[in-house]
């Protein structure tokens, strides 16, 4: 069985707890806790009893404010006429407004005050009087066909109806509603408050909540609070009712608050920092042993470099040492093999850039008879033979400055346009080449005479065998940060066994230009830009090719 270094660690911790601080513990928690939360307590509930009351003299605001105007004979007497057109009405409810804003000015509940709405179901007399929250025209039906007012009532004769629920308009937030009820005309009236009625119990104490027959504030009680080992509640009833607040308190650890809990804690304190230090030097002697050959091991491979090199004394051993040192020694091995292979890859590309190196064998004489071909064949009015000579020049003058520059992607494509007009002479026009590039994506950087052998095996194993009329389009898109270029032809396409061996050695064309082959074009690609890069091809007998050249995407300005 593997025990770790861990388990060895907290086994002693526990054997310490358990032989000192859990006795100690007990006592402590049995003689101190009663008298720290009954202080405490104590206090806490003085405080909220007090935010109680100042919330209840607000509720006795609102349902006292909503009740004189349920009984204010201006506002009884706007609400006897049918309707605005009657003569009088307007001046009377001009009027009634006006006592109204003025009352309400002075009220303690002013500044919580979202609107007032009275209405009579009866007549199509109603009015609004708005503070924080403006009003619509359609503000009476909204509160007729609410639930709150379908299920309203007033029992015992009361006037006035007080309770929780959301404001009228959007946005919805939490509110204080009145509802009140003009006895002598049947009219209604509505006075909507914010919740923020509430800011002397909910701002102040976390863990309070306004719960009720309807709604609660804030909305949810977080499950844990449910939990009586770990919450203990208090009920304060509001002057509503139905409406009452609840205060969670968490039974916080317990804290030192006597003498005697001081000296007792004092003494446990020094017992257990003994026994600690005795654990901590027993484990440090045999820690340190494993961790010695370790430390030496690791400094033994950055003084000589000699990544080969394992030490199995170090994986000795069930806990997190010895798998530090397994995983030590499988780095090492895994360093030796990545210098391996750098080394490999070193020679591979070495040998790449001697193979397009022996491409500029003697280019100066070559370029001085093409221009001598070129000036004899404008002489003769052989235009084939002076496209031929020109293009083929100017390939050849971008061919002897290297392989391994980059250059735009405007740039590969004009260069591919130099060999077409090679090939176009040669093939006497029985293929043509489609661009069908985006323009921003021409600023984008390639490796030089990437496309050009692609064309060239398009051409001469696609195009030429078919014997018809061939077009060969090359596009290209960006994704994220790779670009993509395709180069498509309707030849007579591959197999799916040709398609799976694409990368073996072949022969080349005895008339290709470069005798370059897709294998040496991906292992190039794979070595600039790295794994994940390079060609793939898409091909079916008779239908055609699709090769995608995928690289990253690096515009001009950054490389």
């Amino acid at each position: 069985m593997k025990i770790t270094l861990k388990a060895k660690i907290l086994f002693s911790v526990l054997a310490c707890f358990l032989a000192v601080w859990l006795p100690s513990l007990v006592i402590l928690y049995s003689h101190m806790n009663r008298e720290v939360f009954r202080a405490s307590g104590e206090a806490m509930r003085e405080q909220i009893e007090r935010a109680v009351s100042d919330v209840n003299d607000s509720l006795y605001s609102i349902v006292d404010a909503t009740a004189w105007i349920c009984e204010d004979r201006t506002v009884a007497e706007a609400f006897g006429y049918e309707s605005l057109d009657d003569e009088g009405a307007a001046y009377d409810v001009f009027m009634a407004q006006s006592r109204i804003s003025a009352f309400m000015a002075a009220s303690p509940v002013w500044d919580y005050l979202n609107k007032i709405v009275i209405f009579s179901p009866e007549s199509e007399i109603f009015f609004e009087y708005a503070r924080w929250r403006s009003g619509t025209l359609s503000d009476a039906v909204l509160i007729e066909e609410s639930r709150y007012f379908q299920q309203l009532s007033f029992p015992d004769g009361s006037v006035v109806h007080l309770e929780l629920g959301t404001t009228l308009n959007r946005p919805y937030e939490n509110a204080v509603i009145a509802y009140g009820r003009i006895r002598e005309n049947s009219a209604y009236v509505y006075a909507e408050f914010s919740a923020d009625i509430f800011a002397p119990l909910l701002d102040v104490f976390e863990g309070m909540y306004i719960i009720s027959e309807e709604m609660m504030l804030p909305r949810d009680i977080p499950p844990r609070m449910l939990d009586t080992s770990q919450y203990s509640s208090s009920v304060y009833p509001l002057e509503v009712p139905g409406m009452q607040a609840v205060y969670y308190q968490k039974l916080e650890p317990l804290s030192l608050f006597s003498s005697y809990g001081a000296a007792v804690f004092l003494v446990i304190f020094a017992a257990t920092l003994l026994l600690f230090i005795i654990v901590s030097v027993l484990l440090s002697r045999y820690l340190t042993k494993a961790s010695s050959r370790l430390v030496r091991h690791i400094e033994y491979l950055m003084e000589t470099k000699d990544f080969g090199y394992t030490d199995k004394s170090i994986e000795k051993g069930r806990d997190e040492i010895a798998a530090i040192g397994h995983a030590v020694n499988a780095m090492s091995l895994s360093i030796a093999a990545l210098l391996e292979r750098n080394e490999a890859l070193f020679e591979e590309k070495k040998r790449m850039e001697i193979d397009m190196l022996q491409l500029q064998v003697n280019p100066h004489f070559l370029y001085n008879t093409l221009e001598s071909m070129h000036y004899l064949a404008e002489i003769q009015k052989n235009d084939g033979i002076a496209r031929m000579s020109r293009g083929l020049s100017t390939l050849l003058r971008n061919l002897a400055k290297g392989s391994s520059d980059k250059i735009l992607l405007s740039e590969e494509l004009s260069l591919l346009g130099d060999y077409d007009e090679i090939q176009q002479v040669r093939y006497m026009g029985m293929y043509e080449i489609i661009y069908s590039v985006p323009e921003p994506l021409l600023a984008m950087r390639i490796q030089k005479f990437t496309l050009q052998p692609l064309v060239e095996n398009a051409i001469f194993h696609g195009i030429e065998p078919s014997g018809e009329y061939g077009t060969i389009t090359i596009s290209a898109s960006a994704v994220d940060d790779d670009l993509y270029i395709y180069i498509t032809d309707n030849g007579v396409g591959m197999t799916e066994d040709e398609v799976k061996h694409i990368f073996d050695e072949r022969k080349h064309s005895k008339t290709d230009m470069t005798g370059v082959g897709v294998r040496n074009i991906n292992d190039r690609i794979r070595l600039i830009y790295g794994e994940g890069y390079g060609l793939s091809f898409d091909s079916e007998k008779g239908k055609g090719t699709r090769v995608t050249v995928k690289i990253k995407a690096e515009r001009g300005e950054d490389v």
